[in-house]
């Protein structure tokens, strides 16, 4: 019988509670992470990390550690859409479509102007494994793999919970303060009885994870192939690496496959059989398979993300299809807006109201993005019908598609109309917005009545901005010799910053004061347009355009990079303004704010 005690425990060793891992260390939360495997993920299922992923994880020291074995941006900055790999057949092997993605190509000036770093593929297996090395050397007795959370309870003053060593079968108590939920959905989401609101689990997905020289097949230039097969079936062949591009050694494919079919009713030869046929490989090329895994996409979001002393984040509290890559991209943002919540409460410097901040805020963008995914998804209905798909029917898609590539009036004709249907997936692999522009409405923000900035329906055009709410944008400044982001002047150990103009001493020798007053780290950077005593100076001239101040006005950062307030000038009263701020922010002025 164990009995440990700590300020927070995390059911859920996967991507988002080995993320919630490193940021809890990162601001000073001891906790512990439960996770019922023996080890992290075999699977490559999720991959893409988006650039507002890499940039939390350059906060946290993570990115170079990624991009160290991750794919490079020319190796994704294309997505193809094919009738198959390979085969001899009048229609086998011919390319539908070539787009853009990710960053490349004509995608790349906006994605290299708006953030740190590009977005980069590292497929599951690869990257759990990496996070779990960072987990651990922060904190070695933070995780307990092969433990299973059997149940729980909770008081107004924290959560007790059961929990099996599986390996040893002993059982024991842990008894904290809160409890995040990062299981998935498995145990704690059930357990408090919250719906999920939405739809899917219709179908199942079958994922293979195998091994086979793909190169004389495959573009260098790209990271997915959509085979659009003559029976109206899609399937979808991603590059999982080690090597990237034409080198790639390893693959997935994600196939459906009938109602009431399961992973477990195909065995390997069948399975292999599956993979050449779909992909129309030679016999004489070797095919090794690693894993065979199945789900059933869904489109739900939990109706609450916080009963009492619980929370919810990643699957347990959303779950989306894959089209848009967004579901470990949202579940890694949720933790990093909540770990330095999580410490400013247990520290007693902030109300427990800002945790309530927590759903208020994540609960909506939760909800965009898993509707912007099956968008995408629903999306390839257009893409079906240019094609002239028909499901079941591989004579009359074999016709549809002969005369789609015949060199005729009408096959030009077809061309163009597929061509103008294929851009309208550029939802799915350019929306640069969707993964940029989010922001806060309500939660521990206070807004200056301005509007937002409109937003592209189609998810391409983001457009920076210091708005309350909105993520701090990246610019380029000088100090010294070095060249640093703004993001870099939020640091991952949990502190604020106050950006001021050159002419901002009013906000600055306020935030010392205010600093003082509420116990909270907050650092002041006044930011020049010329390299003067200031020390911080705006040397390619982004910030100025988006900074939205006067030279002696004022943005506070918080710990997550998203804009708490701004004041455009100077105030007589700087110490009072901040001091209600900071009390806002921190959840002590009652509720924390409903919406503007």
């Amino acid at each position: 019988m164990f009995d440990v005690e700590v300020p927070v425990l995390v059911v859920g060793g996967g991507g988002c509670g080995l993320a919630a891992s490193v940021f809890l260390s990162d601001v000073g939360v001891r906790h512990l992470v439960v996770e019922r495997r023996e080890s992290t993920s075999v699977l490559p299922r999720a991959h893409y990390l988006n650039q507002r992923t890499m940039e939390i994880f350059r906060q946290h020291g993570i990115a170079d550690d990624v991009y160290r074995i991750s794919c490079p941006l020319p190796n994704m900055s294309e997505v193809v859409w094919r009738t198959s790999l390979g085969g001899d057949g009048p229609v086998d092997g011919r390319e539908l479509h070539r787009m853009d993605a990710f960053g490349g190509g004509t995608t790349a000036g906006p994605y290299a102007a708006d953030s740190t770093g590009p977005s980069t593929n590292l497929p599951q297996h690869r990257l759990e494994p990496l996070l779990r090395r960072h987990a651990e050397r922060r904190d070695p007795s933070s995780l307990l793999f092969n433990h299973q959370m059997e149940e729980f309870t909770q008081d107004e003053n924290g959560v007790r919970a059961r929990v099996t060593d599986r390996v040893t079968g002993e059982v024991g108590t842990v008894r904290a303060r809160y409890l995040l939920g990062a299981d998935g959905g498995r145990t704690v989401g059930g357990a408090l009885g919250i719906p999920m609101d939405g739809a899917g689990g219709g179908f199942t997905i079958i994922s293979v994870h195998f091994s086979a020289d793909l190169s004389r097949w495959w573009s260098d230039s790209v990271l997915m192939t959509h085979i659009f097969g003559l029976d109206g079936e899609v399937s979808v062949l991603v590059a999982s690496g080690p090597g990237w591009g034409s080198a790639s050694e390893e693959w997935a494919l994600h196939f459906r496959v009938p109602p009431g079919t399961a992973a477990g009713d195909l065995d390997a030869e069948a399975i292999t059989g599956r993979v050449r046929g779909l992909l129309k490989l030679p016999e004489d090329l070797g095919v090794r398979i690693h894993h065979v895994s199945e789900y059933r996409p869904e489109a739900v979001v939990a109706r609450s993300f916080r009963s009492g002393r619980v929370l919810l984040a990643g699957d347990a509290a959303h779950r989306q299809p894959p089209a848009a890559g967004g579901g470990l991209n949202t579940a890694i943002q949720d933790v990093h807006n909540l770990a330095w919540k999580l410490r400013a409460v247990l520290d007693g410097r902030a109300g427990d109201g800002l945790l309530d901040s927590y759903e208020a805020e994540r609960l909506p963008v939760a909800r965009r993005n898993v509707g912007w995914a099956m968008g995408c998804l629903l999306n390839y209905g257009i893409l079906f019908a240019s094609l002239g798909m028909a499901h079941g029917k591989p004579e009359a898609t074999e016709a549809s598609i002969r005369e789609l590539l015949a060199g005729t009036p009408m096959g030009e004709t077809r061309r163009a109309v597929v061509r103008e249907a294929f851009g309208t997936q550029r939802i799915e692999y350019q929306a640069h917005d969707i993964e940029l522009g989010h922001h806060y409405v309500a939660g521990a923000v206070l807004p200056d009545g301005t509007p937002p900035p409109p937003r592209d329906p189609m998810g391409a055009v983001y457009r920076p901005t210091t708005r309350p709410g909105h993520r701090l944008p990246h610019a380029w400044l000088r100090h010294g010799d070095d060249r640093v982001s703004t993001h870099d002047l939020v640091g991952g150990a949990g502190g604020f910053v106050l950006i001021t103009g050159p002419l901002g001493e009013g906000w600055a020798a306020a935030a010392k004061k205010v600093a003082d007053t509420h116990g909270v780290a907050l650092t002041v950077v006044p930011i020049g347009s010329e390299p003067d005593a200031v020390g911080h100076w705006d040397a390619e001239g982004a910030w100025t355009v988006v900074r939205g101040i006067e030279d002696d006005g004022a943005v506070l950062v918080r710990p997550d990079q998203h804009v708490a307030w701004r004041s455009v000038q100077g105030s007589r009263h700087a110490d009072q303004e901040l001091d209600a701020v900071f009390d806002h922010v921190l959840g002590r002025s009652g509720a924390t704010n409903s919406g503007s």
